[in-house]
């Protein structure tokens, strides 16, 4: 342990609620870094009833660079307050964050974005690309393609997209969390709108090499939602964004909320139709079994080709085929 005093380059919050199945591959990513400096760990568990924290004690004593900090073990807080006392008890002059079902896919990922930030001070927060892994397809995409540079992106572009995409992808200078309002960590805050408050005073840096894994499972807290819930939760959560913003962004808000919408819509049609296509295709599977053989050949045989291929579109799409 250490005091207050003590001085790190760098913090690495590590933030975990019942992570036990994946805890492991997510620390052996992080003792696997090249960063040769000492390196604060700061674990901010919320109250996990598994043995992800017994997992985690495993490695303390494994790599002199490291020293533990476990916060205070609690009642569970909720994404948004764990965030908010991990974020204040880490000294470091940067900080990044790895989430508990994450890892990191570079040993040079921590070393290449501090290097950026030492080198670009116009930017308060380096993110990278990153691998989207889908576990029950056991499928890795990149968010973007991959190449050699950078980009470098304001607030707008990320209220437009949201490419930094995770906590576990993002490096940041301390300073710049320091700068966060208090009021955000009164309302449903992730990595969306804390990156869009850092990004009012500062760029962000966003390295196109993919240097992370974000992991889709089903006990994910977001990742397990249903698409169009997190549609409407994200659209529930604008007002009190735009708000927390002082408007500053007003205009990029809406033009968010109008594709929302949309895409709300969309998916609530796509809903109503999957569930008439699913009915035809009974339908259609289950009365051929009460028609004579003769009359269903002389049904086919009188029916339009247009109109068969239209019906089976509606069968292969709602009935699972």
């Amino acid at each position: 342990m250490t005091d207050e005093s003590s001085h790190f380059e760098l913090s690495v919050l590590l933030v975990t609620y019942n992570h036990e199945l994946y805890i492991e591959r997510a620390l052996d990513s992080l003792f696997s870094q090249d960063f040769s400096g000492a390196i604060e760990l700061v674990v901010a568990d919320d109250a996990s009833s598994d043995a992800t924290l017994k997992r985690i004690q495993r490695y303390e004593g494994r790599d002199a660079r490291f020293t533990f900090k476990y916060l205070s073990p609690v009642a569970n807080l909720g994404i948004t307050r764990n965030y908010q006392r991990g974020f204040s008890a880490c000294l470091g002059r940067y900080v990044a964050v790895l989430e508990g079902d994450d890892y990191w896919s570079s040993p040079y990922k921590l070393t290449r974005q501090a290097r950026f930030l030492d080198q670009h001070w116009e930017c308060g927060l380096c993110s990278v690309n990153y691998f989207v892994f889908n576990e029950d397809d056991a499928s890795f995409v990149s968010r973007v393609k991959r190449s050699d540079g950078y980009r470098l992106l304001t607030a707008r572009d990320l209220i437009s997209d949201n490419l930094v995409g995770n906590f576990s992808t993002c490096l940041y200078r301390k300073s710049a969390l320091e700068t966060l309002p208090a009021e955000l960590f009164d309302i449903t805050s992730y990595d969306w709108i804390v990156n869009i408050c850092v990004a009012r005073n500062s760029l962000i840096g966003f390295i196109e090499e993919p240097m992370s894994v974000y992991r889709v499972h089903s006990r994910g807290a977001w990742s397990n939602v249903a698409r169009i819930e997190q549609l409407e939760q994200q659209l529930s959560l604008i007002p009190e964004y735009d708000q927390l913003t002082r408007q500053l962004f007003h205009a990029s808000f809406a033009k968010l909320q109008r594709r929302l919408r949309k895409a709300v819509l969309l998916s609530r049609r796509g809903q109503s139709l999957g569930t008439v296509a699913r009915a035809l295709a009974w339908s259609a599977t289950n009365l051929e079994q009460f028609i004579p053989p003769v009359v269903v050949i002389v049904l086919k045989g009188l029916t339009p080709p247009v109109v068969k291929k239209i019906f089976l579109k509606i069968i292969r799409r709602g009935g699972g085929i």
